[in-house]
């Protein structure tokens, strides 16, 4: 088993900037011994309620570098479906506050694009957590209706990411 690598001080920005742009008051981040507490409104009080952890899967990516924001001119984005029916479908939500990713790699093809039937727990995007890369998945089989954020956004915890319409809808 290896030793996990210390968290960089240009990790700690990245998050400490994903939390900015985040919709949450407050976080309390322990990593390697180490407790970080932030708050919007100045330092949270010990009396407020905890913020939900966003759980992150420790999932590499196949690849050394996590894609770039290029890719984006290759997919579909959330404005390429507006005025579509919706009922009936289901949410695919982020599974953690962190870079939402549709594709592998730079200037790799998308992993799914608006149309394209899709199997339960296929890979759909990642969302990336201080260099940990989180798969989402389709948790069921169905037509992707919707992709309802942007390549390279930041995405809160349990935003919705995916419009499915289940295939026995």
């Amino acid at each position: 088993m290896t030793t996990p690598e210390k968290v960089t001080q240009r990790e700690v920005r990245e998050l400490l900037r994903t939390f900015a742009a985040s919709k949450w008051t407050a976080m309390t981040l322990v990593v390697d011994g180490m407790r970080v507490t932030v708050g919007k409104n100045g330092p949270p009080s010990d009396t407020a309620s905890p913020t939900p952890a966003a759980p992150a899967a420790a999932t590499p990516a196949p690849r050394a570098d996590p894609p770039t924001a290029t890719a984006a001119s290759t997919v579909d984005t959330p404005a390429d479906t507006t005025g579509v029916d919706t009922t009936g479908c289901v949410e695919v939500r982020s599974p953690a506050v962190g870079a939402f990713w549709v594709a592998p790699g730079p200037g790799q093809p998308p992993f799914v694009r608006v149309g394209q039937t899709v199997t339960a727990h296929q890979q759909l995007a990642i969302v990336e957590v201080m260099k940990l890369m989180n798969p989402v998945v389709a948790p069921c089989a169905g037509e992707i209706v919707r992709v309802c954020a942007a390549n390279a956004d930041l995405v809160e915890y349990d935003q919705p990411l995916f419009l499915i319409r289940p295939a026995d809808a």
